[in-house]
């Protein structure tokens, strides 16, 4: 449901990515009046054949989350469930293998774009009377009054509630203006996402390898590609961002033993910054932060 007419709620969300939509989805369905604001509209319509370079694994105890929420189901035929893990180390021969079926289960988990999920849940959440959507809304500041949060929008929008939840991501307004302060940990490394087609199948298996410079992963998706998340320091990262198709690939192919044959190709690469975050407080009187605005951890 979407709409501004109604101003006093029980819970106000800023932030509609994945973790804000899902406990919206959560509360409103226990009955909760809630409001989520939203900095502008969310993809709806992708091209064929793109695949989200932001990727997520999810558990099967995410799944059953997603299942209890009514969105599984649009997620699923998007969903590559991988039922294999293989890890193991360049600088030894250690390495580890879980299989789902000696857990006596279907699988261990599955590879999603986040915007399949996101999709999934505003779905959800535009369909329960509970739920209004405010977009595009955002927050300018609040401020606690007789024990409701008075909160108001850059519009010029007033809204009341007895909880303000931060989820709007690891540079939180929520926090910002709560007075809170963060911990920073800078890993020194960034890392390089790319969807990439290797010689062999994917084997629905999650392959992860722990080089020197750091972490190198294949997640299988579901179009038979593989979504690679590869740590490094950041030198590294901007010389493998810089080569050219071929070269990369075969680094990467190097990189990874080529577990899957050879890398025949891949799409459009980018850079993030490895950081690890966390605030000082999650919780105040009528506030809390969840998500990316109460922490980050390493990716892998």
């Amino acid at each position: 449901m979407a709409g501004p007419q109604q101003t006093g709620f029980d819970i106000v969300i800023s932030g509609a990515g994945l973790v804000g939509l899902a406990l919206a989805a959560a509360l409103g369905r226990d009955g909760f009046s809630i409001a989520i604001l939203e900095t502008r509209e969310p993809e709806h319509d992708w091209p064929a054949g793109s695949i989200d370079l932001r990727v997520y694994a999810i558990s099967r105890a995410s799944q059953r989350l997603f299942e209890s929420l009514g969105a599984w189901s649009s997620i699923e035929p998007l969903a590559q469930p991988y039922r294999d893990m293989q890890v193991w180390d360049a600088g030894s021969d250690g390495e580890v293998h879980f299989d789902s079926a000696e857990l006596g289960e279907p699988d261990l988990g599955h590879i999603i774009e986040s915007r399949v999920i996101e999709h999934a849940l505003l779905d959800v959440v535009e369909n329960l009377e509970t739920v209004t959507r405010l977009c595009p809304a955002s927050l300018q500041g609040f401020e606690e009054n007789e024990g409701r949060q008075c909160i108001e929008l850059e519009d010029g929008t007033s809204l009341t509630a007895q909880l303000l939840v931060g989820a709007d991501g690891k540079q939180s307004r929520v926090r910002d203006l709560a007075g809170i302060h963060v911990q920073v940990s800078d890993y020194g490394q960034q890392a390089l996402v790319a969807v990439v087609q290797t010689e062999k199948p994917h084997q629905e298996t999650a392959w992860q390898r722990f080089l020197p410079s750091g972490p190198l992963a294949f997640l299988p998706l579901h179009d038979g590609r593989c979504s690679i998340v590869w740590s490094a320091t950041s030198d590294k990262a901007r010389n493998l961002l810089a080569l050219d198709d071929s070269s990369f690939c075969h680094a990467l192919g190097e990189a990874f033993e080529y577990r899957l044959g050879k890398v025949t190709g891949v799409d459009k690469r980018v850079l993030f910054p490895l950081q690890g975050q966390s605030a000082k407080a999650y919780v105040q009187p009528g506030m809390a932060l969840v998500g990316d605005a109460a922490h980050v951890v390493h990716p892998l």
